[in-house]
């Protein structure tokens, strides 16, 4: 017999597809307000320290630096709110660039030696360019004046304390005025990077990695490379960085594309979206050495293999759950190849015994919130934020 008096489940308010765009939303998007704000303080207190810079020694401003900003937050790609920062400075030597030899032989993947012409050499032996600063270039190479690395940041950490040393002290922080606003700073040395914290009011801080970087423009490209320079060279954009990344070999500098990278992510509609609550799921589960740019990668093979329409006419619950999938199966196997130099494995450090429980673990949230989708879509609140559940 029938019990009539069941009362009928109750379909739940939301769909999948709202429930990830909430989140989008609430947790992942930048706020814009704080956003402009931000940016407007980090133009002016960027551009005053890099006066300052510029009048503190004579070989840095003779190399003309520059400014870009890049990295995940002016991709458009950054979770969170807007406090950390990547920012290249980009120095030029007044050489003939075409007799800079560029080798990855006995460097790594991705990574290449850079070797200085006679031209360079003889800037710090003529009195004219001497005098300017370049008799520091002297110790920038080794005696095959291949371009050292720790020499290079060591000289551009010393920039950045000569400018800084000139600010008043005050509670251990530099002091910087910009127009009529006074900000605190700290500093330190962090990779390749030199960290600039300015701090504000209410202890809010914001982190700025200046990266010192060397430009080089197609066709020159290193001889003996294993990066794809033909996948470079499709987006048709000619420039590309090298960066004093430290390593093992003082003489493997590590070439970047941002330029290219940020061709092929944007215009790609729910792309970016995704990306980032991928970002938002691996810091929730606590998947800490999985880096962003890993993840990063991930998308960057998934739009080569599709068209542009892909990431338009799925939508973005669709989405998030391929790529977890791809997530999920690069981790069984421990593999993620670089983008850009496919005989590399970015996760090669990472324990294979960790991607594989990684693997486990976003397979079975896969399965959860697939079995739970439409009955029950808040699923995806246990594993995408710290929220609790509601009941349907």
């Amino acid at each position: 017999m029938t019990n009539t008096n069941r009362r009928p489940q109750k379909k739940p308010t939301k769909t999948l597809e709202k429930i990830f765009q909430e989140i989008n939303r609430r947790h992942v998007r930048i706020k814009r307000k704080e956003k402009k704000n931000n940016n407007s303080i980090l133009y002016k207190v960027l551009q005053e320290l890099l006066k300052i810079m510029r009048k503190c020694d004579s070989l840095f401003d003779s190399m003309k630096p520059r400014l870009e900003y890049l990295g995940s937050y002016f991709d458009g790609l950054r979770v969170g709110q807007p406090t950390e920062y990547d920012i290249n400075v980009i120095l030029t030597f007044h050489i003939n660039y075409n007799r800079i030899e560029l080798d990855a032989n006995c460097t790594e993947n991705g990574y290449t030696s850079i070797i200085m012409p006679e031209e360079f050499r003889r800037l710090s032996k003529t009195p004219a360019t001497a005098e300017k600063g370049f008799k520091k270039t002297e110790f920038w190479c080794d005696r095959s004046y291949h371009l050292l690395v720790n020499n290079f940041r060591s000289w551009m950490q010393s920039v950045v304390d000569a400018a800084l040393n000139k600010l008043p002290l005050e509670d251990g922080k530099r002091i910087l005025k910009v127009e009529d606003k006074y900000f605190k700073i700290a500093y330190k040395m962090s990779g390749p990077a030199n960290t600039i914290t300015i701090c504000m009011k209410d202890d809010y801080v914001i982190d700025v990695d200046l990266v010192p970087t060397l430009s080089f423009k197609l066709p020159k490209q290193p001889s003996n490379t294993k990066i794809d320079f033909d996948k470079v060279k499709q987006t048709k954009i000619s420039y590309y960085f090298a960066v004093p990344k430290p390593s093992n070999n003082d003489l493997s500098w590590r070439l970047a594309f941002p330029y290219q990278e940020r061709y092929y992510t944007d215009n790609t509609n729910n792309l970016k979206s995704a990306l980032k609550l991928l970002k938002l799921f691996r810091d929730i589960q606590g998947f800490n050495k999985l880096a962003s740019y890993f993840i990063k990668t991930l998308f960057l093979w998934e739009i080569v293999e599709n068209d542009r329409d892909f990431w338009k006419i799925n939508s973005l619950n669709f989405l998030v759950l391929h790529m977890l999938k791809k997530m999920r199966d690069s981790l069984a196997i421990a593999t993620i190849k670089n983008f850009w130099c496919p005989e590399h494995n970015l996760l090669e450090k990472i324990k294979r015994e960790t991607c594989e429980n990684w693997s486990n673990r976003i397979s079975n949230i896969v399965n959860d919130i697939e079995r739970n989708k439409v009955h029950n879509p808040y699923i995806v609140l246990k594993y995408f934020t710290k929220m609790t559940i509601p009941c349907t």
